[in-house]
Formats: C-alpha cells, structure tokens, sequence
C-alpha cells in the first residue's frame, strides 16, 4: 500500500490549476479567432470574386450593348432588303412574260414579212404594222397566226390551241415608197394569256 503525501502548499495548488485554466482559455480563444478569421477571409474572396464576375458581366452587357447600337442602322437596312426582296420575288412570279410571247410571234411571221411597229394593250389585243411583199403574203401571215401552234409549228412545252385569235387585217394598201407589189398593212389579233404566265404554261 503506497500513500501519497501532498508537499505543495495548498496555495500553489490553486496558483497552478488558475494558470491551467488560463491556458485553456487562450488556447480555445486563439482556436475561436482563428476559425472566425477564416470565415472572415473565405467571405471576403467570395465577395471579390461575386464582383469580379458582376464586373465583368456588366462590361459584357455594355459592350453588346454598343454593339447593337453599331449594328441596328445595318439591322435596319437588312430587313429593308429583305422586304424589297421578297416584294420583288412576288412580283416576278406575277409578271408578264412577254419574253415568251415576242418568241412565239416571231416563229409565226414569215420571213418575207417586215414589222415596223407593234402595240399591245391592257386586254392582251396587239396592233401590228409592217409591211409585205404582195397582198397574199399579209393573208399567208394572217393564216399563219390563227394557225400557229395548232396546225403550225405546235410547241412542245405549249397546250395544243390557238395563241392568237381574232386576227384581223385591218388596213392593206399598196404605198408609194414601196417597190414592185411591197405593200403597208395593219393587223390587229388578241394573245392567248397562257403566254404570258410563267414558263409559257396556263395557270
């Protein structure tokens, strides 16, 4: 049996367990300050990162903003095209061909026969004026017209009927600045509107 004998007086004891205590407060105390420092830290770089990227951000907006001030004016100006093209495309597809009609009276006027002027109106009726070697080469033209892609030169990429009807010789005589038979004729026919769709076909 061992018996333990206490030297120190009672108030060192004390003195030693005050300054234990001490210890462990400081201890805790600088261990509390040194987490809430780092919170504290950590919080700070958060926030300067949070504006940093808010900075930046905004920088960007202001730039795409002036960029788009830049660009509307040519904005402005694209959609005006765009519109100016699209109203032209329409009108295309609605526009006469007379392109097609020129061809095709031109495969029906003999080669003996010379056209000096041509006229037509809002009802597709043309006025001609020309003149003609004899009186039978104005009838041969006129019959050639009526007959022209029927019994004359049918086209391949037309219906079979008649592209000018109602043709009519309206004046023929023989003028005096023409020599030999040669003679001045006027004639007037209507034009099938089928020539002046698009690609020459009925709608």
């Amino acid at each position: 049996m061992s018996l333990q004998i206490n030297l120190l007086p009672e108030a060192r004891i004390i003195k030693l367990q005050a300054m234990a205590r001490r210890r462990n407060v400081t201890t805790a105390t600088v261990v509390v300050g040194i987490i809430f420092g780092t919170i504290a830290i950590t919080l700070v770089l958060l926030l300067g990162y949070t504006y940093s990227i808010h900075a930046a951000n905004a920088a960007r907006i202001n730039t795409l903003k002036e960029n788009i001030a830049k660009n509307a004016d040519m904005e402005k100006r694209a959609s005006t095209l765009q519109d100016n093209l699209a109203a032209f495309a329409t009108q295309n597809s609605n526009r006469l061909y007379v392109s097609q009609m020129f061809q095709n009276l031109g495969n029906a006027i003999p080669g003996n026969i010379k056209i000096t002027s041509f006229e037509i109106t809002g009802d597709n009726q043309v006025t001609i004026s020309g003149t003609a070697p004899s009186y039978v080469a104005v009838g041969v033209f006129s019959k050639a017209l009526q007959e022209y892609n029927v019994n004359f030169l049918p086209q391949p990429n037309l219906e079979r009927k008649a592209l000018f009807t109602n043709v009519q010789i309206t004046t023929v005589s023989k003028g005096s600045d023409n020599a030999g038979d040669a003679v001045n004729f006027t004639m007037t026919f209507n034009v099938d509107s089928s020539l002046f769709n698009k690609n020459g076909s009925s709608q």
